[in-house]
């Protein structure tokens, strides 16, 4: 965390590690969730090391502009995001 003020608890804390710190992409309530979620993202890699990468339909317009892009890291390295 920079220069962020926690307690101990929250340093430990899966959501500390979820939203602030970024250390973890997710949480979950159970082993089950967790681990379907792991299959699900073992599903966007490919079968070995020759394997083209699996493709996913998607919906999003090619071309679409999202200015909010532009300032999500901070200029100051500083800062966390």
């Amino acid at each position: 965390v920079t220069n962020e003020t926690v307690t101990a608890e929250e340093l430990g804390g899966a959501r500390v590690h979820t939203s602030k710190s970024s250390v973890a992409d997710g949480s979950f309530e159970n082993d089950v969730e967790a681990l379907l979620q792991v299959r699900r993202l073992i599903d966007f890699l490919p079968a070995n090391n020759t394997a083209g990468v699996p493709e996913w339909p998607s919906f999003d317009v090619p071309d679409r502009v999202d200015t909010s892009l532009d300032t999500l890291v901070p200029d100051n390295p500083n800062k966390p995001y």
